[in-house]
């Protein structure tokens, strides 16, 4: 859980839009490019050996990261226990990440040995589980309205993941967002204190850049050649 707000971080209000460079666009566009969906195994008999002063430095900026990534829109105040945002964050660092992936098959008997998780979190450097919370999901009956306002929950926190991986990237980390699977399960939850009301977007995974230099294996998305610009269609009246 997220108890304090780096020195770096600032939150402030304007009455109107900053100046901004031409060269903005550039840099902006350039990240969107360079960000990768890389997916690492790690190996338990082969453990990754981060620098403590590095950690640590990279923990500072994967928080820094996750909190300007907290500036994406929302259009409703979600209100649960007294918080608009309608995304919660949950990072852990590579030594919990490792605990985790040793008690895996223990916390889910039912999960195959060719499960992928393990060998994700012994690889990664850092994991950040992201939550939405719906607010009528639940419920038998919807009226429109209601599903529109949890359309719009969803679809804003997906902006600030994001968010988040065009920030990693930035900062020269590997990033690769992971439904979950058993980390978005009730047991899993229940381990670790998150509220059952919250749903499991996203489970990003983190490469530090040191980590990034060493062989290891990484399986880029599978989606990224398939990609076109048939999906834009300029509207006339």
């Amino acid at each position: 859980m997220l108890t304090s707000i780096p020195a770096t971080i600032r939150f402030v209000k304007m009455n109107k839009p900053p100046e901004f460079d031409a060269s903005v666009f550039e840099h902006v566009a350039d990240v969107v490019k360079r960000r990768r969906t890389l997916k690492v195994l790690g190996d338990f008999e082969a453990p990754r050996h981060i620098d403590p002063k590095l950690a640590a430095e990279h923990q500072s900026s994967v928080l820094e990261a996750l909190y300007l990534a907290g500036q994406a829109p929302f259009h409703y105040d979600r209100g649960a226990d007294g918080i608009a945002e309608l995304w919660r964050a949950y990072p852990m660092w590579h030594p919990q990440c490792r605990e985790l992936a040793e008690v895996f098959h223990d916390w889910f008997p039912d999960a195959g040995v060719t499960n992928k998780l393990p060998s994700m979190l012994v690889g990664c450097g850092a994991l950040v589980l992201i939550t939405w919370l719906p607010q009528f999901r639940d419920r038998e009956v919807l009226t429109a309205a209601q599903v529109a306002m949890d359309d719009e929950h969803l679809a804003a926190a997906s902006a600030m993941v994001q968010n988040l991986l065009l920030l990693l990237t930035a900062k020269n980390m590997g990033t690769y967002w992971s439904g979950g699977g058993q980390l978005g399960s009730a047991r899993c939850f229940e381990q670790f204190g998150i509220s059952k009301t919250e749903k499991l977007l996203a489970a990003v995974f983190i490469e530090y850049p040191e980590m990034r230099q060493e062989t290891i294996e990484r399986k880029p998305g599978k989606l990224r050649d398939a990609r076109c610009k048939d999906w834009v269609r300029v509207l006339g009246v």
